[in-house]
């Protein structure tokens, strides 16, 4: 079948057909679109979110964790073993947390995965903290015996050099003879020598303590090999029973501190073994969390740029549908104005003499359709409306996503100068417990000089003693002098230690200063870095304030698009008005219009059907309906009130009618 032989009412509904079946493939791709970014949307806010959110606590609660059970480690403290234990159950809670979220997404393999390695990493990172406390309540132990063993050391040591100092005192009374002074002498400079080598002995074991270093306590073991050789050398001149027995006291309480060094030597090196372990069982989960967080971002990212593309590919899809369709309906009004045009070309001669009975009516037509293509242009200013907010609205969700990564590398620059601060507190806490263990030996010091000065003082007495006696008694008085040189040259020396021990303690407490200061620099860092947090938050409040104002716009280009919508009712309405008009006038016209009525199939009715009354009636229901019903329903019903009179094949006047319909598509 060719063009040339459709009807006016065929062609007229094929151009619609072609336009409603353009228009809904293109509101399907556009809903099929669309309902593909809402999909990523509610898995990204049902599943990708809240797994970011979860492993994000679990590594908050990971860290809290590693730092509680590194302060037990190093201060021993039950209260921190209590919060690591509360802190761990918090991580297993949250990995609980992560556990059921994987189950309710089976999608997230990620976090599956990350799950099961993340049990792996903690069951380990538990065993270690188990080994730490064992080993911790173990030097608990082990300090006990020690302290045992050098008070036991320290009292037999102190009671026997007392009963020789005694011994010699009631000899140089009695003028014993100068080689049983010397020989008294001896042994108690060797006592007083064991006596500083088990000082050495203790304050190594406090210093590596303190270093956590073994190389210090194995440094002093050989002092151990020079107290038995001297207590043998002063045992070998001994014959009194009690001096025996202290000094045998003395051996089993060296023996004994020697076994709890040994004891410590191992737990130092097991606490570092242990302390190793857990620190690569906590790397080993944090790197897990942190696979797991950053897959969760990168999947956020990753859906928020696809719906911005979807989001983009539609509006463009849409405008450039909608530009097909305004061709296409050009060209097919075009293809049907054309052919009408040939048609009424033959009758134009017979009906140019009503045209001047018909021209004021065919006035209000013009008036009427310029009105509906005004309608037509304020539409699509409106439909331009619509796409530049949706467009907005793609810039603002990809700057809230920019903005939410952004906060989140600021929040990560936050921890990161919380853990610097952390540690800076606890190298001051060391250098504080060194200033301590400083005061510590300087009080002990202090206490041998004055030893030293009771002692000189005893020896002063005698060589005075001495020097009343005449004669031989001169030799006991020369081995006084040499006694009391002894011991002033060991005051020197005590108080040569006593000065580095204060200038070392003087350096310490500077150290401390300035740690206090990095510390304080840190906690500055971290303050800049949650304003900066601050900052992007408010910047994604006004984005999202200006998306708000995006659909307050394109509501009201909506809105404006059901007024004029609502104009286009009324201006068909007035086209029925002047339809009815046109029709009062068509009686002259009904010959000439024969052959236009045979063009639109109503050839043979023509002649016996009534006039302006059959489409009077109809034209009035249709205004009726225009000035009762919403916008939504005007827009419905507005073609079919103009192309009503084409329906009415088989009354003359509809030939008529639809000879007016024409021409007014023709003038649009």
């Amino acid at each position: 079948m060719k063009l040339n032989d459709l009807t006016i009412g065929q062609r007229v509904a094929c151009g619609f057909g072609l336009l409603l079946i353009l228009s809904a493939g293109l509101g399907g791709f556009s809903v099929w679109r669309m309902s593909h970014a809402a999909t990523g949307a509610t898995f990204l806010a049902k599943a990708v979110a809240p797994q970011a959110s979860v492993t994000s606590h679990l590594a908050q609660a990971s860290a809290e964790t590693q730092k509680s059970a590194r302060s037990y480690s190093y201060t021993g403290d039950e209260n921190f073993l209590k919060l690591t234990k509360q802190n761990l159950a918090k991580v297993e809670s949250e990995l609980e947390e992560a556990r059921k979220l994987s189950k309710e997404q089976p999608s997230l393999t990620a976090l599956a995965e990350g799950v099961n390695e993340a049990d792996q990493a903690l069951a380990a990172y538990r065993k270690q903290l188990e080994a730490t406390e064992a080993g911790i309540l173990d030097l608990e132990r082990i300090r006990g015996v020690l302290d045992t063993q050098a008070e036991k050391f320290v009292a037999e040591l102190n009671a026997y050099l007392n009963g020789q100092g005694s011994t010699l005192a009631d000899e140089i009374k009695a003028g014993a003879e100068a080689a049983k002074l010397e020989e008294r002498r001896l042994k108690i400079e060797r006592a007083n020598s064991i006596m500083d080598l088990g000082n050495f002995v203790r304050i190594r074991t406090q210093k590596a303590q303190a270093h956590r270093d073994v190389q210090i306590l194995r440094q002093a073991l050989p002092n151990f090999d020079k107290m038995e050789d001297l207590r043998r050398e002063i045992l070998a001149n001994t014959r009194q029973a009690d001096d025996v027995r202290l000094l045998e006291n003395v051996a089993a309480a060296a023996v004994g501190y020697r076994q709890g060094v040994m004891e410590l030597v191992k737990n130092l090196e097991n606490t570092d073994v242990v302390n190793k372990a857990r620190g690569a069982a906590a790397a080993e989960f944090d790197a897990v969390v942190g696979k797991v967080l950053e897959r969760s971002v990168n999947r956020t990212l990753e859906f928020a740029e696809q719906s911005s593309v979807d989001l983009e590919g539609a509006s463009r899809r849409v405008t450039w549908g909608l530009g097909i369709m305004v061709l296409l309906g050009l060209g097919a009004a075009y293809l049907i104005i054309r052919g009408v045009n040939r048609a009424l070309t033959q009758t134009a001669e017979s009906l140019s003499q009503g045209s001047l009975q018909v021209a004021s009516a065919s006035g209000q037509v013009s008036a009427a359709s310029q009105s509906l293509a005004e309608g037509a242009s304020e539409q699509a200013a409106s439909l331009e409306e619509i796409s530049s907010s949706i467009e907005e609205l793609s810039s603002m969700t990809k700057r809230n996503a920019d903005n939410a990564q952004a906060g989140k590398t600021a929040s990560n620059h936050a921890r990161a100068a919380a853990e610097s601060g952390a540690a800076e507190m606890e190298r001051m806490q060391a250098a504080m417990n060194a200033i301590q263990q400083s005061s510590q030996d300087i009080s002990k010091i202090i206490k041998t000089i004055d030893e030293i000065a009771f002692q000189t003082n005893i020896l002063a007495l005698n060589a005075a003693v001495e020097a009343a006696r005449a004669g031989e008694a001169g030799a006991g008085f020369a081995v006084v002098a040499d006694e009391v040189r002894s011991l002033a040259q060991r005051s020197a020396v005590a108080a040569k230690e006593t000065a580095d021990k204060i200038a070392d303690a003087s350096q310490r407490s500077v150290q401390g200063v300035e740690l206090s200061n990095r510390v304080t620099s840190g906690l500055g860092e971290i303050l800049e870095k949650v304003r900066e947090v601050d900052r992007l938050v408010a910047e994604v409040a006004t984005a999202s304030h200006e998306q708000s104002e995006g659909l307050a716009q394109i509501n009201t280009a909506v809105s404006q698009m059901d007024k004029v919508t609502q104009s286009n009712a009324a201006g068909a309405e007035e086209t029925a008005s002047a339809a009815e008009e046109l029709n009062a006038q068509s009686a002259e016209l009904q010959q000439a219009a024969a052959s236009l009525a045979a063009l639109v199939g109503a050839a043979r009715s023509a002649s016996s059907a009534p006039t302006a009354p059959t489409i009077r009636r109809p034209a009035s229901s249709t205004v009726g309906t225009v000035t009762h019903h919403a916008p939504k329903t005007a827009k419905t019903t507005a073609p079919a009130r103009i192309h009503s009179p084409a329906r009415a094949s088989s009354a003359p006047t509809a030939g008529a009618g639809s000879s007016h319909g024409e021409t007014l598509s023709f003038h649009e």
